[in-house]
C-alpha cells in the first residue's frame, strides 16, 4: 500500500457531530462476518460497498449527521473529491496524493483507490429462499363487514332439553305458519302493532286479536247507543218522581268511555317513551324493541354481540337483562284495585283459574298442570298486578325474560302453598327421571334458575346447562365453567376474555375437574401475556410444574425490559427461584451503590412491600438494599410511611440495623400536588424539535411512546433519547392499561392499518385493517371498542378482531367515545336533534345511563365532551372593563374565569379563539394572546383557582394536541415540542423530539 510521508496530520481522528458519508472497518479489528453484518446494518438506498485487502468500505449516497464517538468503525467525511478519516486543513489537503480514500493512522496517511477494490453486493448475502413471497397488500380492500348472525340461545325447551317433554300436535306447523304470515302482514301495515304469537309461554299475556282499535271503539260506541235506547224506553215506563235510571246509566257509560280513551292515550304515549333498556347491550328504537319481544330470544339478542366475517364461532349474546319502569297508570290502578271492590271484576275469574290448576295438581295430571301453572313472581321483584285471566301454555318454554313483569299478587299463605305444591311436583318428576320437566318447574315456576343449572349439572347435562346459563346471562365464571365441561372451549374462552372471568372460573374447576382447570389456566396465562401483565402470568402458570420453564423464560423477558418491570421480576425470582438469585448479586450491588438509581430502588421497595408475606424468601434482597432505601428516604427520593419503613426493617431480618435506628424514622416532605400550590406556576413550552409528533402516551419509568406517522413509533426517556423504535406507521396510539402493550393506528384511504406493539419484547405485529369512525384510546390489552355509524363492536385484537360484544341499530351515529378502566361513555348524534349520551360500566359492560344530550342554553355557546364523559357548555363574554370572561355552565351552576391578554380581534372574528379541555377536577383553557402565542391555563374546578399558566409558541390552538390520562396531561405539536404536566407532583417536563 503506498504511503505519503511529506506531511504529518495533526488531528488524526474525527470527533463530535459530523456529516459522515461512509464507514471504514479495518481488517485487523473486524472479521469478514462482522464486516458483512455491519454493512447490512448500515445500508441505505443508493449505498456502495467495497472490499480492500486491509478492510471494508461503505459509501452512502447522502451524508448523515452522526456522532463519531458512537460509531462502530472509522467515520469518513468528504475532503475534496475523496473521503478521509480525519479533519484536514487546507495545507494538509494540498499535500495529499490523488486517491479516492485517505486513511489516517497516527500521523501518516494511506491512500486507496476504488479500482483496486472489489465491489460487493450485500443483497446476495441475504438468504430469502425460506420466506414466502406475497403480493403487496392493497389497503383499498378491507376486512368483510361482520355478519351479525343470530347464533344464540334457544328458548324452546325441546331445543335445549330434547323431545322428552312431549311431541307437538301434527297440526302445529300449519297453524304456526298461518299465524306467522298473519303476524308479518300486521307488522307491515302497522309497525307499532303487536300481533299474537303462535305459542304462549307466558300465561299472563292475553291473546290480542287482529281487530284494529277503531273497530273496537265503534263496537263499544254501538253498545253504548243500544243501552241508551233501552234506558230511554225504561224511563218512559217508570213512575213519576223516581230516579232517572237512563240518565245515570248514560252518564256512567260516558265516564267509562272518556276514562278508557284517557288510558289508551296514556298507554300509547308511555309505550313510545318507555323503550326497554338492557344492560348487556344498547336498546334500539321502539319498533325494534317490540319486534325483539315477539321474536325468538336468539333473534331478540342479536344486537348484543355477533361474530365478524370469517371469525371463530360466534359468542352467544347476552340476555336482555335490564330495568323496566311500570306504566304510571298501571301502578295507580294496582293500588286502587287492591284496596277496593274493583278487584272483584277480575278476581273471580282468576280464582276460578287457580282452582282448576290446583285440581290438576291434586289429580296427578302433571302434563296439563304444568301448562296451566302460574309462575311465582318473576324472580326480580314483580310489582305489577295482572288484570287478565291466565291462559294455558301451548308449549313448555323457558322464558328469556330477566326483568320484573306482571303477576298475580297472592297472599303469603297462598304463595307458600303454591311453592310447596311445585316442590312436590318437582320431586315427583325427579323420581320418575323426567329431568326436562323438572327443570321447567325449577326455572319457570319457582324461578330458582341457579338450582335448575345445578340440577342439570348433577345429571351430567353440561351442554344444556351452558346454553341456559348463556340465555339467562348468569355470572360469567359459571358460564365459562359449564362451557369447559361441555367441551365448547372456543365459546368458553370468548366469554372469559370478554368478561375477564378466568380468575373466578379456574377455582370453580380445580377440585373436581383438574384437567379442564389446568387447560383454562394456560389460556389465562396467555391472555395475561397478551395484555402485557407478565408477572401476573408467571403467578398463574406456576402451579403447573410442567410449565415452569416457560414461566422462567417470562421472567427473563421481563428482566430484559428493564425499569419497574425488571425490578418486579427480580422480586418474583427471589420468591419462586431462590436458588438462581446468587447470580444477581453484582447487579443488586450496583443497584444499591449507584446514587442515580433511586427510582429503581423506590420501585424495589414498593415490590417488596407487596410481598411482605414472603419475608423469609425476600430477606437477602431486603437486607442488601434497605440501607440505600433509607438513604433515599432521607434525601426525599422515596415517600414511604413510618409503617412501611418498619416493615422493610423486619423483612431484612437485620437485628443490628433495627437496634441502631431511632424509634421514629425520618419522614419525607409532603408532596405538593398542583391543586395545593400557593401561587400560580409559570411554565414555558419546550424548544422546537425536528420530528412531528402525531400522538403520545405515558409509560412507566418516565418513558413515553410517540407516534411519528410514517416514520413509525418510538419509545423515548425523560431526556428525549430514543430507547427503541417500531418500524410500523403510527398516527394514533391506543395504550393498554398495563402500559406494556399498545396499538399503532395509521389511516390510509378510509381504512385503518392496525399494529400491536409489544413494549417488553420490543416487537410489532401487523393485525390487518379495519373500517371505523371512532375508537377507544385505551383498552385492557385484549378487548378494544370501535364504532362505525350506528353500531359499536368490542373486538379481540389477539384473535383476528373476533367480536366479543356488539350493539347495532343505535338511535344515532356514534361520533365520540370516552373511556377509562371502569367506565365508557358514548355520544350518539342524530340529525333530527335527538342526540343521546350513554354510559356503560366495565368490564361487565352494563348500560347504566341513557340520557338526552343537554340542549344549549345560549346560541353563541359551544359544548365540550370532557375526558370523563361529561358535557360542559361555555361561551366568551366581553366586558367593558377588564379581561374577557369565559362563562362555564355546569348544570345549574355558572362560573366565570377571566382570560387576561386575550386577543380581542381574533376573539371577535374567530370562533376558535378559545379551546377548552376538561376532566373531573381540572380545566385546561387555551386562547391566543396579543403576542400571537397561545396561553394555556390549568384551573382547578373544585376551588376555581388558576394553578398553572403555560405559554406555547403555536398560535393555532388546534395544532397543539392534548391527551389526558388520570393525573398526566400531555401537550405536543407537529414541530417536535412535547410537554408532560403531572398533576399529582405539580411539575412539568419539557422534551424536544429530534
Amino acid at each position: 500500500m503506498p504511503e505519503h510521508d511529506a506531511t504529518l496530520i495533526r488531528r488524526p481522528v474525527l470527533t463530535g457531530q459530523q456529516q459522515v458519508e461512509g464507514l471504514w472497518w479495518p481488517a485487523e479489528r473486524f472479521t469478514e462476518q462482522q464486516c458483512a453484518r455491519l454493512i447490512v446494518q448500515h445500508w441505505q438506498t443508493g449505498a456502495r460497498a467495497f472490499r480492500f485487502a486491509d478492510g471494508h468500505l461503505l459509501c452512502w449516497r447522502q451524508p448523515l449527521s452522526l456522532h463519531c464517538d458512537t460509531l462502530a468503525g472509522w467515520p469518513l467525511i468528504r475532503q475534496g473529491r475523496g473521503l478521509c478519516s480525519a479533519p484536514l486543513t487546507e495545507q494538509e489537503r494540498a499535500h495529499l496524493p490523488t486517491a479516492d480514500l485517505w486513511l489516517v493512522r497516527g500521523s501518516q496517511v494511506s491512500a486507496l483507490h476504488l479500482r483496486d477494490a472489489t465491489a460487493l453486493a450485500p443483497g446476495d448475502w441475504l438468504a430469502i429462499s425460506d420466506y414466502p413471497l406475497h403480493e403487496t397488500f392493497d389497503c383499498r380492500s378491507t376486512l368483510p363487514e361482520p355478519e351479525l348472525e343470530p347464533l344464540g340461545i334457544a328458548s324452546d325447551v325441546r331445543d335445549i332439553l330434547g323431545d322428552a317433554v312431549g311431541p307437538a300436535s301434527p297440526e302445529r306447523e300449519g297453524v304456526m305458519q298461518a299465524l306467522q304470515a298473519r303476524q308479518r302482514q300486521a307488522v307491515d301495515k302497522s309497525p307499532s302493532a303487536q300481533p299474537a304469537t303462535a305459542a304462549r309461554s307466558d300465561p299472563w299475556r292475553a291473546p290480542s286479536g287482529p281487530y284494529p282499535d277503531w273497530l273496537k271503539m265503534a263496537v263499544f260506541l254501538g253498545l253504548v247507543m243500544l243501552m241508551s235506547a233501552l234506558a230511554a224506553q225504561f224511563d218512559q215506563a217508570r213512575p213519576s218522581g223516581s230516579v232517572n235510571i237512563g240518565a245515570v246509566l248514560i252518564s256512567l257509560l260516558i265516564g267509562v268511555v272518556l276514562f278508557t280513551l284517557l288510558l289508551m292515550g296514556l298507554r300509547k304515549l308511555l309505550r313510545q317513551r318507555d323503550v326497554p333498556v338492557r344492560q348487556g347491550g344498547a336498546p334500539g328504537s321502539a319498533k325494534a324493541a317490540q319486534q325483539a319481544r315477539r321474536q325468538a330470544p336468539q333473534q331478540a339478542a342479536a344486537n348484543d354481540s355477533a361474530p365478524p366475517g370469517k371469525a371463530p364461532p360466534a359468542l352467544a349474546p347476552r340476555a336482555r337483562r335490564g330495568w323496566h319502569k311500570p306504566a304510571t297508570w298501571r301502578r295507580w290502578l294496582t293500588r286502587l284495585t287492591r284496596h277496593s271492590r274493583l278487584s272483584d271484576l277480575y278476581g273471580k275469574r282468576q280464582a276460578a283459574y287457580v282452582q282448576r290448576m290446583l285440581a290438576m295438581f291434586e289429580d296427578g295430571d302433571l302434563q296439563e298442570a304444568l301448562r296451566h301453572a302460574i309462575p311465582i313472581g318473576s324472580g326480580q321483584g314483580a310489582t305489577e298486578q295482572s288484570f287478565g285471566t291466565p291462559q294455558r301454555r301451548d308449549e313448555l318454554k323457558l322464558s328469556q325474560h330477566t326483568g320484573p313483569g306482571r303477576a298475580m299478587l297472592f297472599e303469603e299463605d297462598m304463595e307458600a302453598h303454591l311453592k310447596q305444591l311445585y316442590r312436590q311436583a318437582f320431586e315427583r318428576l325427579d323420581r320418575e327421571g323426567r329431568v326436562e320437566e323438572a327443570v321447567f318447574v325449577l326455572a319457570e315456576l319457582l324461578k330458582v334458575r341457579q338450582e335448575a343449572l345445578d340440577y342439570l349439572e348433577k345429571h351430567g347435562r353440561h351442554q344444556q346447562a351452558a346454553e341456559l346459563a348463556l340465555g339467562w346471562d348468569m355470572p360469567a365464571a359459571m358460564i365459562v365453567r359449564l362451557l369447559c365441561l361441555a367441551g365448547d372451549w372456543q365459546r368458553a374462552l370468548l366469554v372469559a376474555r370478554r368478561d375477564d372471568a378466568f380468575a373466578e372460573a379456574v377455582p370453580m374447576l380445580q377440585d373436581k375437574w383438574p384437567e379442564q382447570a389446568d387447560r383454562l389456566r394456560l389460556e389465562w396465562a396467555q391472555a395475561l401475556i397478551g395484555k402485557g401483565l407478565w408477572l401476573q402470568a408467571v403467578d398463574v402458570v406456576w402451579p403447573l410444574p410442567a410449565e415452569r420453564p416457560r414461566a422462567a423464560q417470562w421472567l427473563l423477558d421481563a428482566e430484559a425490559a428493564g425499569g419497574r418491570l425488571a425490578i418486579g421480576a427480580l422480586v418474583k425470582r427471589a420468591i419462586l427461584l431462590p436458588d438462581t438469585l446468587a447470580s444477581y448479586g453484582t447487579w443488586v450491588e450496583q443497584l444499591r451503590d449507584d446514587p442515580q438509581r433511586y427510582t429503581e430502588r423506590a420501585a424495589l421497595a414498593e415490590a417488596l412491600l407487596q410481598h411482605q408475606d414472603q419475608q423469609a424468601a425476600l430477606a437477602w434482597l431486603s437486607g442488601a438494599t434497605v440501607h440505600a432505601i433509607l438513604a433515599d428516604q432521607s434525601c426525599g427520593h422515596t415517600r414511604l410511611t413510618q409503617s412501611q419503613l418498619q416493615t422493610l426493617m423486619k423483612m431484612s431480618q437485620d437485628p443490628l440495623l433495627q437496634a441502631d435506628l431511632p424509634a421514629r424514622l425520618l419522614m419525607p416532605a409532603a408532596r405538593t400536588s398542583l391543586d395545593k400550590v400557593a401561587d400560580t406556576l409559570e411554565w414555558t413550552a419546550p424548544q422546537a424539535g425536528s420530528r412531528a409528533i402525531l400522538d403520545a402516551a405515558v409509560l412507566d419509568d418516565d418513558r413515553y411512546l410517540l407516534a411519528l406517522g410514517e416514520a413509525g413509533a418510538s419509545v423515548i426517556d425523560a431526556s428525549g433519547k430514543t430507547l427503541f423504535h417500531f418500524s410500523v406507521p403510527a398516527q394514533e396510539l391506543v395504550i393498554a392499561h398495563s402500559r406494556q402493550v399498545a396499538l399503532a393506528l395509521a389511516r390510509h384511504d378510509g381504512v385503518w392499518r392496525i399494529s400491536k406493539l409489544d413494549l417488553v419484547n420490543r416487537t410489532a405485529k401487523d393485525l390487518g385493517v379495519l373500517m371505523f369512525n371512532v375508537h377507544a384510546r385505551s383498552f385492557d390489552g385484549t378487548a378494544w371498542t370501535i364504532g362505525r355509524d350506528k353500531q359499536v363492536r368490542v373486538v379481540d385484537v389477539d384473535h383476528g378482531f373476533a367480536t366479543l360484544w356488539h350493539v347495532s341499530d343505535l338511535p344515532g351515529k356514534i361520533i365520540c367515545l370516552r373511556e377509562d378502566t371502569k367506565h365508557e361513555h358514548w355520544w350518539l348524534y342524530n340529525p333530527d336533534g335527538d342526540n343521546q349520551f350513554w354510559h356503560y360500566t366495565l368490564p361487565e359492560r352494563r348500560l347504566t345511563g341513557r340520557e338526552p344530550m343537554p340542549a344549549r342554553i345560549y346560541e353563541d355557546s359551544d359544548q365540550v365532551f370532557c375526558f370523563d364523559g361529561q358535557f360542559l357548555e361555555y361561551r366568551l363574554k366581553h366586558v367593558d372593563t377588564g379581561a374577557p370572561i369565559l362563562l362555564l355552565e355546569e348544570g345549574r351552576d355558572r362560573k366565570g374565569y377571566r382570560l387576561p391578554g386575550l386577543d380581542e380581534t381574533s376573539a371577535e372574528h374567530d370562533s376558535d379563539a378559545v379551546l377548552l379541555k376538561a376532566s373531573t377536577h381540572w380545566l385546561l383553557v387555551a386562547y391566543v394572546n396579543g403576542d400571537r402565542q397561545s396561553a394555556w391555563h390549568m384551573i382547578h374546578r373544585d376551588s376555581d383557582r388558576l394553578c398553572a399558566r403555560l405559554q406555547w409558541p403555536q398560535h393555532d390552538l388546534y395544532e397543539v394536541i392534548v391527551r389526558s390520562c388520570g393525573d398526566d396531561w400531555l401537550l405536543f405539536d407537529g414541530e417536535g415540542r412535547f410537554s408532560h404536566l403531572n398533576i399529582d407532583e405539580g411539575r412539568q417536563r419539557n422534551i424536544s423530539v429530534n
